[in-house]
């Protein structure tokens, strides 16, 4: 290979290391917005549930239906993101026979039509910023779903977390904490409105948790991605800069061997005009 076509390729490194650079300190900056809300959002779901347990909120049996949200990474260049959560789904399916389906993120949904049977599509999160406004588009979907049932639906949602893939319930209500010591806090609505209201926020807080845990792993994974991609790119650019060098110096040598048999031509030519003098 020419030193010129070397330099090109060389070029062409340097830019793709450029990008995943930059798609690195943006997962980076990514996760250090994650890590500030996760830890609001734990302190959030426990307000609410101490609000449900003041309120006397009460546990409600089981239907036997099911309706289960799978949280997908709609952006790439996240290992195996996507797959872990399509591998763990026909097992689901098996032990949950009466689940209504509902997927987010346009990669998974993708992928997910041979494993399971028809399932709803939800819009996915590509950010933190974004993260709010899609658990109410999420919200609008599943609450009037569950309310159907007469409240004794389990909602389950599915998405990555600390140590691997998490099934968390969110409705029926966990188990609340017990309530706070005093007299009962005033309240300005009845229990037929309040205790709808304080579940579907407790839904919401639920699902924005989920989310956010999911978009945590998806850009710790993602930030491993691009290291990975970085020290392939290191790598490549070392072999090609020593091939580059190498070839440089054979032009270099070939140039020189060319240049001093161009003079020994001619010290000979002169020789001979000389001897013919």
């Amino acid at each position: 290979m020419s030193c010129t076509a070397l330099r090109e390729h060389l070029r062409l490194l340097a830019d793709l290391s450029k990008i995943v650079s930059a798609m690195r300190n943006l997962a980076y900056a990514e996760l250090q917005r994650l890590n500030r809300m996760v830890a609001v959002q734990a302190h959030t779901e426990q307000v609410v549930l101490q609000a449900l347990a003041d309120s006397r909120a009460g546990q409600l049996a089981g239907s036997g239906q099911a309706y289960w949200l799978v949280i997908g990474a709609e952006r790439g260049f996240c290992g195996g993101f996507n797959e872990n959560l399509l591998n763990a789904l026909p097992v689901l399916n098996m032990n949950h026979p009466n689940t209504v389906w509902f997927a987010s993120g346009e990669r998974l949904c993708q992928r997910l039509s041979p494993l399971l049977p028809p399932f709803e599509a939800l819009s996915g999160c590509n950010s933190a910023e974004e993260a709010s406004e899609s658990v109410d588009v999420w919200l609008d979907t599943l609450w009037p779903r569950w309310i159907t049932t007469g409240g004794g639906a389990e909602l389950f949602v599915l998405h990555h977390a600390e140590h691997g893939l998490c099934e968390r319930r969110l409705l029926p209500l966990p188990v609340l904490p017990a309530p706070s010591p005093g007299a009962e806090p005033l309240r300005t609505l009845p229990n037929a409105v309040l205790l709808p209201k304080l579940q579907a926020e407790w839904l919401r807080v639920g699902l924005l948790g989920a989310l956010y845990q999911s978009l945590l792993h998806e850009n710790r994974w993602r930030l491993a991605q691009m290291q990975r991609a970085q020290d392939h790119l290191d790598e490549a650019n070392s072999r090609l800069m020593r091939a580059y060098f190498r070839q440089r110096q054979a032009d270099i040598t070939g140039e020189l061997e060319t240049l001093m048999s161009s003079l020994d031509v001619t010290a000979t030519d002169r020789s001979g005009l000389r001897g013919e003098e």
